[in-house]
Order: C-alpha cells, then sequence, then structure tokens
C-alpha cells in the first residue's frame, strides 16, 4: 500500500512539474503572438496559451534534421552495449557467468521496465531477479552488482559534474544556484567515499557498542550481511573497478553527446560544446533523484532553466529534453521482445517485490 501510494505520489508530481513547465513556456510564446493575452479573462487566455504553446512546439520538432537524430540515437546505443559490458564485468566478480547474449537480454528487459512499469517491479529488481534465478539464486550477490552498477554510475556522473564545474569556475561563481549545486556535489562525492570505504572496512560494527546489536535486529539482516560482503569482494579487483569506472565515463560522455547532437539537428546555435558538457552532467545528476517517474518534469525543467542561461528559448530548451528521452526510449523499445519471450518465466511483480 506504502509503495503504491508512494508512486502515485511521484506521478502526481511528475504531472504537476510538466504542467507547471508547460504552461510557463506555451505562455511566453503566446504572448509573442498575442498582444492582449494578459487581458483575456482566465479561461480564455488558458484555451489560447495551450492551442499556440503546442503548436509553437510542434514546429521546433519539425525543424530538427533527422540524420543527426539518428545519430544521437547510435549514441545511446552506444551507451547501452558500454553499460552491458560493465554490468557483465562486475557480475563476473561474484562468480555469476552468465553468458553475453544472457547479459544483454536481461539489461534489456531492465531497461523496459524503468521505462514502462511505474509499480514496484523496477528494472532493477528484475535484472537482479533474472540473475538470480539463472546463476542458482544467489539472490544477495545478483542486487549487490546492481547496487554496485548503480553507485559507479552516479558517483562518476557526479565527478565529471565537479570537474566540470571546477574546470569552468568562474562561470559557476557568478551563479548562486551553481555554486550551491557544486557544494551538494562535494558533499555527495565525500559522502559515497566514506560509506564505501566503511563498508570495506570488515568488522566496522564490532568497533562501535552495540551497533552489532541493532543491526542483528533489522529485518533480513542475514541477506544485507551477504550483500555488504558481496559487495566488498569488489576491493580485491581494482582491475575490474579502474575498467569499469573507465568504461562508466565513456557511458556518460556518449550520452551527453547524444544531446549535443539531437542540438545540432535542431539548429541551436546559442549554445556552445562546452554549454553542454557543463550543464548536461548538472542536469542528469538532479534528473536521476527519485522525485518523479523516469525524471520526467525534473529533468524538462532543469534543461529550460540551464540552457536558459545561455540565450536557448524555452521551446527549444524542451525539444532538448524530449528528443533526448526519446532517443533513450527507442532502445527501450528493444526490451520488449525480451520481455515477451521471457514473460512466462516471472512471477506475479507483488511476489517480486515481496521477495526484494
Amino acid at each position: 500500500m506504502k509503495k503504491r501510494f508512494g508512486n502515485l505520489i511521484r506521478v502526481l508530481v511528475s504531472v504537476g512539474i510538466l504542467a507547471y513547465l508547460f504552461t510557463g513556456i506555451f505562455r511566453k510564446e503566446a504572448a509573442e503572438r498575442i498582444s492582449d493575452l494578459d487581458a483575456l479573462p482566465w479561461g480564455e487566455r488558458m484555451a489560447k496559451i495551450w492551442t499556440v504553446g503546442p503548436l509553437v512546439l510542434a514546429d521546433v520538432f519539425q525543424q530538427v534534421q533527422p540524420f543527426w537524430f539518428v545519430l544521437a540515437i547510435a549514441c545511446i546505443g552506444v551507451v547501452v552495449v558500454s553499460a552491458t559490458l560493465r554490468w557483465q564485468w562486475i557480475l563476473r566478480v561474484q562468480g555469476l557467468h552468465l553468458p553475453l547474449r544472457k547479459v544483454f537480454a536481461i539489461n534489456f528487459i531492465g531497461l523496459f521496465f524503468n521505462s514502462f512499469m511505474l509499480g514496484a517491479t523496477g528494472g532493477d529488481v528484475m535484472k537482479a531477479w533474472y540473475v538470480a534465478r539463472e546463476t542458482r539464486h544467489k539472490k544477495a550477490e545478483a542486487v549487490a552488482t546492481v547496487i554496485v552498477d548503480r553507485v559507479i554510475g552516479l558517483l562518476v556522473l557526479f565527478v565529471i559534474a565537479l570537474v566540470m564545474m571546477l574546470t569552468f569556475w568562474e562561470r559557476v561563481y557568478d551563479d548562486v544556484r551553481l555554486r550551491t549545486f557544486t557544494i551538494f556535489t562535494l558533499a555527495f562525492v565525500a559522502g559515497v567515499v566514506l560509506i564505501t570505504a566503511l563498508s570495506f572496512w570488515k568488522g566496522f560494527a564490532d568497533h562501535l557498542p552495540g551497533a552489532r546489536g541493532l543491526l542483528q535486529r533489522l529485518p533480513r539482516y542475514e541477506t544485507m550481511r551477504r550483500m555488504v560482503e558481496a559487495c566488498r569482494v569488489y576491493a580485491a579487483h581494482p582491475a575490474v573497478l579502474a575498467k569499469t569506472t573507465a568504461v562508466t565515463v565513456a557511458v556518460h560522455l556518449f550520452s551527453m553527446l547524444a544531446i549535443v547532437c539531437i542540438g545540432q539537428g535542431l539548429r541551436v546555435t546559442s549554445a556552445g560544446v562546452t554549454d553542454y558538457f557543463l550543464y548536461l552532467p548538472i542536469v542528469n545528476s538532479i534528473s536521476a533523484i527519485p522525485i518523479s517517474i523516469s525524471g520526467f518534469g525534473v529533468r524538462e525543467g532543469m534543461y529550460v532553466t540551464m540552457f536558459g542561461r545561455v540565450g536557448v528559448p524555452g521551446a527549444e530548451a524542451l525539444a532538448l529534453s524530449l528528443l533526448g528521452f526519446f532517443a533513450n526510449l527507442f532502445w527501450s523499445l528493444a526490451g520488449a521482445p525480451f520481455y515477451i519471450l521471457h514473460r512466462k518465466e516471472l512471477p506475479p511483480p507483488d511476489q517480486i517485490a515481496r521477495e526484494e
């Protein structure tokens, strides 16, 4: 019940942010075309806004050059392939040796669920379940691989954002919100490093009076203990960690390069390459926070806010975000056949949620 309520709240937040964002952008576009817009009654004014605005956005979409959009989809394809290889390396550290084709299939199912399923059974849960099933139910180890994969991806993203903000410190210093985000990013990176170090410190809880007994009273303590032990295995494989980190950097760079291609396709001239590589890590970092479903609304608002600083019109910034989402959606749709072929192997979603 709580999970359903939480999902409902996230849907409402997504819809609310999108409605507010679209109304603001459409109002600005309508005001440029209707001189007495503000003098109209509220109902008529909103009707004009939601008549003119979508037409303007549709015009922006029609301007995109197919070559650049296809190139953006290809960049996301590189991201998907690289992320799959990275996860296979992480799986092997746990002794989970799956054929590459099987890892691809499971990863595509995860992409499909992350994009289309709003319930408790998310893509990461499905990936862990499938791996556990394929490897004689090594549940804790399977979940650990998904956690480590996520943490590496998120940590590298924040580090890239931090490096870009420090590189262009003068621009960041002149913006109060960017300075605040820099401090937040530093705190996050420091926190993750500290938590990771403590996790790798075997017996740390025994050095704190009463900590071990408190942990043992937690629900599913044994499963959590096995997961922590599984995560500690990676400390003995620095070469794998280095390799996965390098691939993760490439994953994020190609993800941002896809948006650069879309910008070229839309003929966005007011934003340079530097602007993309400064703003996109920030946008992606904030969008990764699970505020709304798939980052909807939050991501679009960040695009409009960030790229508006360099003169990109709201409709173009919104189109950048939406076309980037569609490029990712193309590869998520590729997970549908894998899901359909393996659907009979799945227990009911509620059962998977209970098992997690």
